[in-house]
């Protein structure tokens, strides 16, 4: 009799293997597809249609914190920063973990501005993580920067605490003590910060405002290192220039000034400081010449009419002074209103 069991056995066998080589097949192609997905949808340039793509994924993953960052960051780009920050906040939320996210959320409510929003979600961080300097830093920048000087000294004073090498707290810290109009301490704040980060262009350039305020000539090492750092930096070249002027030295100003207006011919400030220096070197023609250039940008520029009516009432033309003088008062005027 013949035995038809065994070659049903091996039939079974082989289907089994074939299943189970397909299901292998398939499992792999689907979770390359799902990984592809994502990655397709941060690619979408669209930002609404990125939403939507990304609220059909979430259906899929509703516990991933990613991906409501994602969405949160789409709408920032829509210009929703309500909706922003709403999905930052379940981000956050659901993962507690992500530093950085913490900070973009401060920066979305500060777009508001919503500044005791912005304070209050550092202060989470803070918290969690009492060995962050970087969100006591934080802090105490936008108080600085809303005024409440008092709270914000407490905390770059944590900051520093945590790390007295900080570039960064060292030179809010400057900023601070500028603020309060204690500018020997602003100084030294600003000093340790280039001490600590020899390419910090605005503490150079804050530095050398602060020695031009007392007329002295190490205003003028500090520009050139921040100008060696960007030669481009107009501010910079600017208060180079004013500090010329104010120990007055207008060749000096001149030169600077020009320089300025390589890069922008119509720069306001850099005209106007060249006629303000020519008509202190008496040179009240070519001043007239450079006070209407500004002007020309701004017809209701009123310093300008009013350097142009001194100029005319130094070259006896009183008329023309009047003129001038009287535009000047009508739009002080207005300011005032």
């Amino acid at each position: 009799m013949r035995n038809y069991f065994k070659p049903f056995l091996h039939y079974v066998l082989i289907m089994a293997l074939l299943s189970i080589a397909s299901f292998g097949c398939t499992s792999k192609k689907t979770s390359k597809v799902t990984g592809n997905t994502l990655d397709s949808i941060t690619h979408i340039s669209d930002p609404s249609a990125r939403i939507v793509a990304l609220d059909k994924y979430i259906k899929t993953t509703p516990g991933n914190a990613n991906l409501y960052m994602l969405k949160s960051k789409a709408y920032n780009e829509t210009g929703s920063l309500d909706s922003a920050i709403k999905y930052a906040d379940k981000a956050i939320n659901k993962d507690t973990t992500q530093t950085a996210w913490y900070f973009y959320m401060s920066d979305l409510f500060m777009e508001k501005p919503a500044v005791k929003s912005a304070i209050m979600i550092l202060e989470r961080l803070a918290v969690s993580q009492p060995s962050n300097k970087d969100a006591y830093l934080k802090i105490g920048e936008i108080q600085i920067k809303s005024g409440d000087f008092d709270e914000s000294f407490k905390n770059l004073e944590a900051a520093l605490k945590l790390d007295r090498n900080s570039a960064e707290a060292n030179f809010w810290m400057g900023y601070y003590y500028r603020e309060k109009k204690e500018n020997d301490k602003a100084i030294i704040g600003y000093q340790k910060a280039i001490e600590l980060k020899p390419d910090y262009e605005e503490a150079y350039v804050i530095l050398g405002v602060l020695f031009s305020a007392k007329k002295d000539p190490k205003a003028l090492d500090y520009y050139s290192s921040a100008l060696r750092l960007n030669p481009h930096d107009t501010a910079a070249i600017y208060d180079k220039g004013k500090y010329y002027q104010d120990i007055d030295s207008f060749a000096r100003a001149i030169d600077e000034y020009q320089k300025i207006l390589t890069m922008d011919p119509n720069n306001r400030d850099a005209n106007y400081g060249i006629a303000y220096c020519l008509y202190e070197s008496k040179k009240y023609d070519d001043a007239i010449g450079f006070f209407s250039k500004v002007l020309l940008k701004n017809p209701y520029d009123a310093a300008a009419h009013y350097g142009k009516g001194l100029c005319y009432k130094a070259m006896g033309e009183s008329e023309k002074a009047r003129k001038e003088m009287n535009i000047a008062d009508g739009l002080y005027a207005k300011e005032k209103q």
